[in-house]
C-alpha cells in the first residue's frame, strides 16, 4: 500500500504545468442539434458553403417587374408593362426576367395592361444573392462557443446540426455526511455552473475511506475525460481523498501555494486526470479557477479567453510566496473595487464581477494600477 500523501505546497504555475502534462488534448467531436449545442465549443469553423439568399428574393410584398419597362413612368404618365407583373410576398423568389419589386400603390392594374406609376431602379425591393451572407463567410471559428446570435445565420444556411466538443466530467463527492444525506453535496451545483460546456455526471458519493474512494475512481475513469473528486483534501483524520487517489492511480501533487484552495491537488487514474477539490466552496472555486477551467478549455479545444483590464480603486497588499485570489466589483467608471484578498467568501462572490490573481512574487498593487481580470463564472456566449 502506498504511503499516505502529505501536503506539500507546489507553485501555482508548476501545478498548472503538471496538469497540462496529464491532459490528452481536445476530446473527439460530436454532432448535436443546434439547440443542444448552444454554449458549447465548436470543433470546426462554421462557414457559409453557399450564398444567402441563393437567388434574388423579394424584400417586400408587391409586384415583380422588369425595371427597364418602368422608365419614364409617373402618376400622370403611367408606363404600360409589356408583361403582366407577378405578385410576390416578402422572401419569395423573383420570377424570371424580373429585377425589381413595386409596391401595390405604385402599380395601376385597371385596363387591359398593368402600368407602373413610377420608375423602379434595378434591384429595388430585392434581396440580392449573397446579400445576407456571402459564400465562404466565417460565421464562427473553431474553438469559439456557439451563441444565440449565430442562430439566424445557421437557420438561413439550413444547418440543423453542428460539430462540437463536449468533455465528459465525472463528479465524486466524499464524506460520510454526504453519503447519508446527498442534499448536503452543495458543491456540485456550483461546479456544474462553472463547467458549462461539459457533460458533468454525478456519480455515487463515497465515505471517508481510501479503498472506497479508489474503487469509485477506478470504475469511473474509463468513462470520463476528467474526474472531480470533491472533499477530503485536507490533512485531518477524515480527509482520505488523496490517499484514495494514490491507491487508484497516482497523486501528481497535493497542495498548492495559493489562498484560498491550498489543499487542492491532482493526479491520474489510468489515462484519466483527476482534480482533488477541497470541500469548502471558496477553496473549491479557487482550485477550479487555477486548474479546472484551463483543463476544461484544453479538453474542449476552446480558444483562450479574453481577459478584462481595469484600474484598481484601492491599494492591495499581498503575501509574498502565495497566489492571492481577489474578487472585485466594477463600478460605472470601470474601476475595480476589491471585496476581499486571499479569500472568496460567499458574500463577496455574490457581488463580484471578476477575479484578480496576485502572483506569488508580487507584494500587491497600488491604487490606480491597471490589472488583468478574469471572469469568475462560466464563459458567456458570444
Amino acid at each position: 500500500m502506498p504511503p499516505r500523501p502529505t501536503l506539500r505546497l507546489t507553485a501555482p504555475e508548476d501545478a498548472l504545468a503538471a496538469l497540462r502534462a496529464l491532459l490528452p488534448g481536445p476530446v473527439a467531436p460530436c454532432r448535436l442539434p443546434v439547440d443542444q449545442a448552444l454554449g458549447l465549443v465548436l470543433a470546426g469553423d462554421l462557414r457559409a458553403a453557399c450564398p444567402v439568399p441563393a437567388r434574388p428574393l423579394a424584400r417586400r410584398d408587391g409586384w415583380a417587374v422588369e425595371a427597364a419597362a418602368t422608365l419614364g413612368a409617373g402618376p400622370y404618365a403611367p408606363a404600360p408593362l409589356p408583361a403582366p407583373p407577378a405578385p410576390v410576398a416578402a422572401g419569395e423568389p423573383l420570377p424570371p426576367g424580373a429585377d425589381a419589386v413595386l409596391r401595390d400603390f405604385d402599380l395601376e392594374a385597371a385596363g387591359p395592361l398593368a402600368a407602373a406609376l413610377r420608375p423602379a431602379a434595378p434591384g429595388e425591393g430585392v434581396l440580392q444573392p449573397g446579400e445576407a451572407i456571402a459564400a465562404g463567410t466565417l460565421i464562427r471559428a473553431a474553438g469559439q462557443r456557439l451563441g444565440p446570435r449565430d442562430l439566424p445565420a445557421l437557420a438561413a444556411l439550413g444547418l440543423a446540426e453542428v460539430a462540437v466538443r463536449r468533455p465528459r466530467l465525472g463528479w465524486i463527492a466524499t464524506g460520510a455526511e454526504i453519503v447519508a444525506e446527498p442534499a448536503r453535496d452543495t458543491l456540485r451545483p456550483l461546479l456544474a455552473a462553472l463547467a458549462a460546456g461539459a457533460l458533468l455526471s454525478p456519480l455515487p458519493s463515497c465515505p471517508d475511506d481510501p479503498d472506497a474512494i479508489a474503487a469509485a475512481l477506478r470504475e469511473a475513469a474509463p468513462r470520463h475525460d476528467l474526474l472531480l473528486l470533491a472533499g477530503g483534501s485536507g490533512e485531518g483524520a477524515s480527509d482520505r481523498s488523496a490517499e484514495g487517489l494514490a491507491l487508484a492511480g497516482r497523486v501528481a501533487l497535493h497542495g498548492i501555494g495559493m489562498r484560498p484552495g491550498m489543499t487542492a491537488g491532482l493526479g491520474q487514474v489510468a489515462a484519466t486526470p483527476v482534480l482533488l477539490l477541497p470541500g469548502l466552496a471558496e477553496d473549491a472555486l479557487a482550485a477550479w479557477l487555477l486548474l479546472g477551467r484551463p483543463a476544461l478549455a484544453t479538453l474542449a479545444g476552446a480558444a483562450p479567453p479574453t481577459r478584462m483590464r481595469a484600474r484598481l480603486a484601492a491599494k492591495l497588499a499581498s503575501a509574498v510566496g502565495l497566489l492571492d485570489w481577489v474578487p472585485v466589483q466594477l463600478d460605472a467608471e470601470g474601476r475595480a473595487h476589491p471585496l476581499a484578498i486571499g479569500a472568496l467568501p460567499a458574500g463577496a462572490l455574490a457581488a463580484a464581477d471578476a477575479v484578480l490573481a496576485i502572483p506569488p512574487g508580487a507584494e500587491g498593487h497600488e491604487a490606480g494600477a491597471e490589472v488583468a481580470l478574469d471572469p469568475i463564472w462560466t464563459a458567456r456566449c458570444p
